[in-house]
């Protein structure tokens, strides 16, 4: 047998056998892949190109990094630039493999055996060398990387993770980049959620891509506003921006306002953002598309939902389905970002296009039977619950209903207080009118507690319904909570006009307990306007109808109003002797917050008896009290008029502590009164410390805010204030240890104004 050796030589793909004659072996061909696509513009997210291009760098940590988002958000966008920057800096010189997995469009869905083949051949594998199994082919592109300094891989529109994870590189040195419309499990990947534009960048966007077609066309940077306007209209999305820059860019001589007017009064807004073959209603198709029956059917049901949150509660509600079902249908449709987070958890938001197009689907899909009945189960949660708030909230109610305690339904509401408006909007539309009545009754414990805004224009929606149903008692009870609600905005006139016409027609009608309520509410706009004589008539008669009707917390809400015009007309003592009937009554019907309303009271009597201890206690026991009760404006109140009195006891660094508190306490709550008084407050505690800037800087700022808040009067003498500390100069600590008769009534005025006519009934 001749001596024969064989040897084989270079890159060999495949199976090597030993044979008498071997043929040469097909070698790889020496190149460096570079299949980007083209950058075709990039503007903003400059945060986000920081945190891409930050992992891409040598020294980035991890190896994968998956780009998410809503479809037409600019994923692609991101990471074309980044990888095109990352290539620049020449940080892979082993190249870029660039695959789109096209995973949202069935008919061309890339699967991985076709991506790797791919990716070999960009490798300069010949197309005859490339295994016919999957894993080879992975054993083969691993081994072809392995052997390449640092390469990027892009791996675009991938809906799967089957789609990703055969072509990951192994190693240290490599990248791999994914985009997304899915949160998919790629194990141990970064991952990037790309939201919506800001404001100034979609402007930006829209500028850049009409200055792309024409650069001397400068619409868009010459009305801001309406360019504004149209980036709204396109919910700030990337790729809506990019098509209605093209439609802008064609209509050179269309003046842009009339143009953003149209765009946002159209009946068929996603029609617009078209342009030839591109629209925004395709790409959503797409990932609508991959929905299983029950995940499309609850984002249908969910763009019922008129509000600006969907829960997993109101999206049961909706669908018709157990809280279980609802969260894990919820949870999968914001993994396909379908759907957005909210602020909170359990909670769900729609991008304004995609809401859009969830409706345009239910109304398409679902018959008016079926989305009627959805909405209608919608109204009846919010009306139980609204309801179970109530329960919590009474204190003469025999049964707790809904939630556990008082704090998880105030919590609960304070949640849903943005939703509750255009709740009550759709139920209208549907004449649902017991339920607007129903809802909106129930509310007002809470709106009293809370002051929203929302209490206004629901109580209007109330009334229009009570009329609509024919029911006068209904009307009076809409009208006086309507007087209330603007009582507490301070506009008393408009207020008075509203009670008295209440008073009449609940007289008439002949509702003694409404009746007391209404005389109660105009006692306390007599009140607060100074016609103190009035104001006492008519706390005297809506007290003895309140014990004609056996109803204690009425008679106490009005004795402790009656305390506080006791109160205004320098009778402290008096004050604190009908505050402690109010105190007892309230205690005898548990009460809470109408016990912190009468401590709160006694404080600032004691306060003007000059009993500062005394004044402190009652204070501090009133805090306990609103805390229990869950009442954060009363609590508010409490915590500067605690500031006061420490004030006057020569105590002002602790009293600044309590302003700053009751400061922080109305910002959070949204109360822009009690933060004008808060501010004004520390402006006069700073004062008292001789920190004169500080001072005069809290009480311009206060002046301003009370101007706004409809009280001139103690606007006035915020700006007198300032006056006087400019006038003293540093001899503010001689003249405060000897304060005049002014100070005095400066500081009162401070106190009544946040305590005042707190209970209305």
């Amino acid at each position: 047998m001749s001596d024969v050796r064989n040897e084989v030589s270079g890159t060999v793909f495949g199976s090597v056998l030993q044979v008498g004659r071997l043929a040469a072996p097909i070698a790889a061909a020496s190149v460096t892949p570079a299949s980007l696509p083209v950058d075709e513009g990039f503007v903003g997210r400059a945060a986000e190109l920081a945190e891409v291009r930050e992992f891409l760098s040598p020294g980035g940590e991890g190896t994968a990094l998956a780009v998410v988002g809503l479809a037409g958000v600019g994923k692609s966008a991101l990471v074309v630039r980044a990888a095109h920057l990352a290539v620049e800096a020449g940080w892979f010189p082993g190249g870029v493999l660039f695959v789109d997995a096209q995973g949202y469009r069935e008919d061309r869905r890339l699967d991985a055996d076709d991506a790797l083949a791919a990716l070999l051949r960009a490798l300069g594998v010949p197309g005859e060398a490339v295994p016919p199994g999957r894993g080879e082919r992975e054993a083969l592109y691993r081994s072809q990387l392995a052997a390449r300094p640092a390469v990027l891989v892009v791996v675009d529109n991938a809906s799967s993770a089957d789609q990703v994870l055969p072509l990951r590189p192994a190693g240290q040195a490599h990248r791999l980049v994914l985009t997304s419309r899915d949160n998919l499990p790629v194990p141990r990947a970064r991952r990037i959620e790309l939201d919506v534009m800001s404001r100034s960048e979609a402007a930006a966007v829209l500028e850049d891509a009409v200055r792309a077609v024409d650069p001397d066309d400068d619409r868009v940077t010459a009305d801001p506003a309406a360019a504004g306007a149209l980036a709204e209209a396109c919910g700030y999305l990337p790729l809506a921006l990019r098509i209605l820059a093209e439609v802008v860019a064609d209509r050179r001589a269309e003046d842009l306002s009339r143009f953003a007017r149209s765009v946002a009064a159209a009946h068929d807004r996603l029609g617009k953002l078209a342009y030839d073959s591109i629209d925004v209603r395709t790409a959503f198709d797409a990932s609508y598309g991959r929905l299983s029956d029950e995940q499309a059917r609850l984002f249908r049901l969910a763009a019922l939902h008129p509000g600006r949150t969907v829960t997993v509660a109101t999206a049961a509600a909706l669908a018709g389905v157990t809280a279980v079902d609802a969260e894990e249908l919820l949870v999968r449709l914001r993994r396909a970002h379908l759907l957005q987070p909210g602020l909170v958890a359990d909670e769900y938001r729609f991008h304004d296009l995609l809401r859009i197009y969830a409706a345009e689907r239910c109304v398409e899909v679902e018959d008016t039977q079926t989305r009627q009945a959805a909405e209608r189960a919608l109204v009846r949660y919010y009306l139980a619950h609204v309801k179970g708030v109530h329960s919590h909230l009474d204190p003469g109610a025999t049964q707790h209903e809904v939630f556990s305690d008082r704090l998880t339904s105030l919590t609960w509401f304070d949640g849903e207080l943005h939703n509750l408006l255009p709740l009550l909007e759709l139920a209208a539309r549907n004449g649902w009118h017991e339920d607007v009545r129903d809802v909106g009754q129930a509310a007002l414990r809470y709106f009293d507690l809370r002051r929203p805004a929302e209490w206004i224009p629901v109580c209007s929606l109330v009334l229009a319904s009570t009329r609509a149903l024919g029911d006068r008692l209904g009307e009076g009870r809409a009208i006086s909570d309507l007087g209330t609600a603007y009582h507490r905005q301070r506009r008393f006139d408009v207020a008075m006009d509203h009670l008295r016409t209440a008073a009449a027609l609940l007289r008439e009608v002949g509702s003694p307990r409404d009746q007391a309520r209404s005389l109660n509410r105009i006692a306390a706009s007599y009140a607060v306007t100074g016609h103190f004589p009035e104001a006492v008539r008519h706390f005297e008669l809506s007290a003895g109808m309140y014990r004609t009707v056996a109803d204690a917390e009425g008679e106490a809400q009005c004795l402790t109003n009656l305390a506080k015009v006791h109160r205004h007309a320098g009778e402290p003592a008096e004050a604190v002797a009908v505050y402690r009937r109010a105190l007892d009554l309230s205690r005898r019907v548990g009460d809470r917050d109408g016990e912190g309303d009468c401590l709160n009271g006694l404080g600032i009597a004691y306060d003007l008896l000059g009993a500062h201890d005394e004044a402190e206690g009652h204070y501090l026991a009133a805090l306990d009290a609103h805390r229990e009760a869950g009442n954060r404006l009363a609590e508010m109140q409490v915590l500067n008029n605690l500031g006061l009195t420490l004030q006057h006891a020569a105590r002002s660094a602790e009293a600044l502590r309590h302003h700053e508190r009751g400061l922080a306490t109305a910002r959070e709550i949204g109360y822009a009164y009690g933060e004008a008084i808060s501010v004004r407050n520390l402006g006069l505690a700073y004062w008292s410390l001789n920190r004169r800037k500080a001072a005069v800087d809290h009480l311009r700022r206060a002046a301003g805010l009370l101007d706004e808040a409809n009280d001139p009067k103690l606007a006035e003498s915020a700006l007198d204030a300032i006056r006087r500390i400019e006038a003293e100069g540093r001899g503010v600590r001689r003249w405060l240890r000897r304060p005049s008769r002014w100070v005095k009534d400066l500081m009162s005025l401070s106190e009544y104004s946040l305590s005042v006519w707190t209970r209305n009934g």
